[in-house]
C-alpha cells in the first residue's frame, strides 16, 4: 500500500514535538555532568523506558525479524532459557549496582580508579573503536528499512541531478541524531527517548491487534488467524522446525548454541558494552539503577510481542495458499534486490508495507523513526563522549573549562557521525545483523573479566586487565578481517593446501560471529585469572580496597545508600536490601513469580520432550497461550509505565533545577579518586 499524506503527517508531527522538547532541554545543559549523565538525576521509569527504546533500534528490529523468520518459535523457546538468568542479574544488579557505586561516567574512568591511567587510555581506545565499528551499520540498516517499507527508489532526479537516495537519507538520519546528541546531551536524549518509548508502547498494541486474530476478543478483525499460523509453521523442514525447539539441527546460525553462548555473555560481559553509557551513569542512586533493570522485564512485553508477530505474519503470507497472490507481489518487489543479505533484511518491511492500512502505515514509520533516532543519538553520544573522556582527557595536563569541555564532546560526536556515514555507505555486510554485532562485540572480550575482577575481586591485577583487553581486541579484529576477506583466503588455502573443509566453505567463513565471541570471552577469562594470580603470588601485588572505590561505609560521602526498611536474612539472600520500599518489594516479588512461572513451563516441556516426545499440536497450543497472556500484560504494562514515566520526568526537571552544580565532576581522576566526589575520611 502506498504512503498516504496522513501517513507522512504522523512522523512529521513526532519530529516537531521532539524538536520542541530538545529546545526546552537545552536550558539545563550547564556543564559536562549535565551533558554526560543528566547530573545523575534520573529515576527508574524514565531510565527503563528511554534506555529500552534506545536499545530497540531499527537495526535490532530487523535483526530480530531475521532471527524469527528463520527460527520461528524455536528461537523464542531458547530465549526463554535466558529469562531466569536475566532475572537473577536484574535482582542482584550484578555489575550494574557496583558500577554506579563508583560514580564514574564511563567504564574506562572506572578502569583508571581500579587499575591505572594508562590502562584507561588503552581500554578507552579499544572500546571506542569497537563501538564505532559496531554502530557503523546502524544507519545503513535503518535507511534500508525505510527504503524497502516506503518504496523509495535508489535514485531520484531533482534540479537536474541524479541523486543517490541512499546517501541522501543517510545524511538526513545521521544528521538528526547529531542534532539531538550535541544540542541536548543526555538530558534531551533521555526525555525525547522517553516520549518516543511511550508512543511506541501504545503503537505496539495497535499493531498486535491488527496482525493477530484474537477470536472473540478481536477488535480490528486480525490479518492472520491462528489456524493460518499453525499451517504455515508446519511447512518448515522437519529438522528446521519453527514449532518444536528440539528439532532444529538444520538451522545453521540461530540454533541452541547461539542462545547458550548469549546467556554466557549476559553473565560474563555484563556492563562491558558502553553503547548506553549515559544511562548507566544517569541513575539518581544505585538503587534506582537496580529497579530500572528489574522493571525492564515488564517494559519490553509489548515490544517483544510485536517483534515476534510481524515476522510471524510474513511467514504466513509467504507460505499459506490464502496469500499466494500477495507472496508473489512481495517476491516481485524483492527481485530488484540481488544482494541476499539485503533481500533478507527487506522481506519483512516490504511485506508490512503491503498489508498495513493508512494510519497504521504512518504509525509504523513513526515508531521505526523513533527507534532509529533514539539509538542514533544515544550511540553517537556514548562513543563520542568515550573518546573525549577516556582517550583525549587522560593525556591533558590541564582540565577543560566547562564550556570547552562541552564543545569538545560535541565535536567528537560529529566525528563519530562522519565515520558512521562512510562506514554505512561502503561496508559490505556478509552475514546476519546479530552475527555482525557478535563479532564486533568480540573486540571488547576482555571487558567482562576486567569489570568483574575489578568490582568483585580484590586481587584482580592491572597486568591481567591489560592482557585480557589486548587478547580480546586481537581476536575481535581478527574475526572481522577474516570474515571480510574469507573468499580470497579460501581460494588461496584451497589452491595451495587442498583442505576439504575449506572447499566446503568457499564463500563464507565457517565460524560465525557468535562463536568468535565465545572463543574471545573464554580465552580472556583464563588470561585474567591466571595473570592476576601471578601478580599476587609472584609479584606480591597488594590487595585493592574495594569499599573505598565503591563509596561504602565511611566512604559514602554522597549518602546514596539510603535505608528505608528492615530486611531479614532470607530477603537479603534474594537480593533485597534496606533500600527497598514496600512497592519495590511487590514489583520484585511479581517479577520473580512471572519468571519462575515460565521457567516451570520450560522445565516441564523439556522433560516431556526427553521422556516421550511432545507433538507439534501441544507446542502450538503453548505458543498460542503465551501470545494471549502476553497481549493482556502488554495492555497493563503500557498504562503502568506511562503513569510512572510522567511522574519521573517531572521529578527529573525539578531535580535539575535544584541540584548544586559541580564543575569538577567532569570524569577526571586525581590520585585514584573521582575529582568531583566529596572528600572521604582521610582525603584532603
Amino acid at each position: 500500500m502506498a504512503m498516504h499524506p496522513i501517513d507522512w503527517l504522523i512522523p512529521g508531527v513526532l519530529i516537531i514535538v521532539l524538536l520542541g522538547v530538545l529546545v526546552y532541554c537545552q536550558r539545563f545543559i550547564r556543564n559536562s555532568a549535565d551533558f554526560l549523565a543528566a547530573s545523575r538525576c534520573a529515576g527508574r521509569y524514565v531510565l527503563c523506558i528511554s534506555s529500552g527504546i534506545a536499545g530497540f533500534a531499527v537495526v535490532n528490529s530487523v535483526a530480530n525479524f531475521e532471527l524469527f523468520y528463520q527460527a520461528g518459535f524455536s528461537g523464542t523457546w531458547w530465549g526463554m532459557l535466558s529469562a531466569p538468568v536475566g532475572l537473577i542479574l536484574a535482582l542482584t544488579a550484578w555489575v550494574t549496582y557496583r558500577l554506579r557505586e563508583t560514580r564514574c561516567f564511563t567504564l574506562a574512568q572506572f578502569y583508571e580508579v581500579r587499575y591505572s591511567r594508562k590502562f584507561r587510555i588503552c581500554a578507552g581506545i579499544i572500546t571506542f573503536l569497537s563501538g564505532v565499528v559496531n554502530y557503523g551499520i546502524f544507519p545503513a540498516v535503518s535507511v534500508r528499512f525505510f527504503m524497502f517499507f516506503c518504496r523509495i527508489p535508489e535514485h531520484v532526479q531533482l534540479w537536474g541531478v541524479n541523486w543517490d537516495t541512499y546517501g541522501v537519507l543517510l545524511t538526513f538520519a545521521i544528521g538528526l541524531g547529531v542534532l539531538f546528541a550535541t544540542c541536548g546531551g543526555q538530558i534531551a536524549i533521555m526525555v525525547t527517548d522517553f516520549l518516543q518509548g511511550t508512543l511506541c508502547n501504545i503503537a505496539f498494541l495497535a499493531f498486535i491487534l491488527f496482525i493477530f486474530n484474537l477470536g472473540d476478543w478481536d477488535i480490528f478483525g486480525g490479518y492472520v488467524s491462528w489456524e493460518q499460523i499453525s499451517y504455515a509453521l508446519q511447512q518448515a523442514p522437519s529438522e528446521a522446525s519453527q514449532i518444536n525447539p528440539f528439532h532444529t539441527s538444520e538451522i545453521s546460525d540461530f540454533n541452541i548454541w547461539y542462545f547458550l553462548i548469549g546467556i554466557f555473555g549476559m553473565i560474563y560481559a555484563r556492563g562491558g558494552w558502553q553503547g548506553g553509557m549515559g544511562y548507566q551513569a544517569a541513575a539518581k542512586t544505585p538503587h534506582e539503577s537496580k529497579m530500572a533493570g528489574i522493571l525492564g522485564s515488564w517494559r519490553g512485553i509489548a515490544q517483544g510481542l510485536m517483534i515476534m508477530l510481524f515476522p510471524l505474519a510474513v511467514i504466513v503470507i509467504m507460505r499459506h495458499p490464502d496469500f499466494a497472490g500477495l507472496a508473489e507481489q512481495i517476491n516481485h518487489v524483492l527481485d530488484n534486490t540481488t544482494d541476499p543479505q539485503l533481500r533478507s533484511q527487506g522481506l519483512v518491511p516490504t511485506a508490512l508495507s503491503m498489508i498495513l492500512p493508512t494510519g497504521l502505515l504512518g504509525l509504523l514509520v513513526a515508531v521505526m523513526f523513533a527507534a532509529m533516532l533514539s539509538t542514533d543519538d544515544t550511540y553517537m553520544h556514548s562513543w563520542g563522549s568515550i573518546f573525549i573522556q577516556d582517550v583525549l582527557m587522560p593525556f591533558r595536563k590541564k582540565p577543560f573549562s566547562p564550556k570547552a569541555h562541552l564543545w569538545a564532546l560535541r565535536a567528537s560526536i560529529f566525528g563519530v557521525a562522519l565515520f558512521a556515514w562512510f562506514f554505512s555507505y561502503f561496508y559490505r555486510q556478509t552475514e546476519h545483523v546479530f552475527m555482525f554485532f557478535a563479532v564486533t562485540g568480540a573486540i571488547v572480550s576482555g571487558a567482562g573479566a576486567a569489570i568483574i575482577g575489578g568490582l568483585y575481586w580484590k586481587r584482580g591485577g592491572t597486568i591481567a586487565a591489560w592482557t585480557t583487553y589486548i587478547v580480546g581486541a586481537l581476536i575481535g579484529f581478527g574475526g572481522i578481517t577474516i570474515q571480510q576477506t574469507w573468499p580470497k583466503v579460501a581460494v588461496f588455502l584451497d589452491s595451495n593446501f587442498h583442505w576439504h573443509w575449506v572447499a566446503r566453505h568457499m564463500t563464507k567463513f565457517p565460524i560465525n560471529g557468535q562463536w568468535i565471541t565465545f572463543i574471545g570471552l573464554s580465552i580472556c577469562l583464563v588470561c585474567y585469572v591466571a595473570v592476576s594470580l601471578y601478580e599476587h603470588y609472584a609479584l606480591k601485588a597488594p590487595d585493592f580496597d574495594l569499599n573505598k572505590m565503591l563509596h561504602r561505609g565511611e566512604y559514602d560521602t554522597s549518602h546514596e545508600h539510603k535505608k528505608v526498611s528492615k530486611v531479614g536474612l532470607l530477603a537479603q539472600r534474594l537480593g533485597i536490601t534496606p533500600e527497598f520500599s514496600r512497592g519495590d518489594k511487590i514489583i520484585y516479588g511479581a517479577t520473580i513469580a512471572w519468571t519462575l512461572f515460565w521457567l516451570g513451563i520450560f522445565v516441564w516441556f523439556s522433560l516431556q520432550q526427553f521422556i516421550s516426545g511432545v507433538p507439534d499440536s501441544q507446542w502450538l497450543g503453548l505458543w498460542q497461550v503465551k501470545i494471549y497472556i502476553t497481549v493482556i500484560l502488554a495492555v497493563v504494562t503500557t498504562v503502568w509505565f506511562l503513569v510512572g514515566g510522567v511522574v519521573d520526568v517531572t521529578r527529573l526537571f525539578r531535580d535539575l533545577r535544584k541540584i548544586q552544580q559541580n564543575d569538577a565532576d567532569d570524569g577526571t581522576v586525581v590520585n585514584g579518586h573521582n575529582a568531583g566526589d566529596p572528600p572521604s575520611p582521610g582525603q584532603s
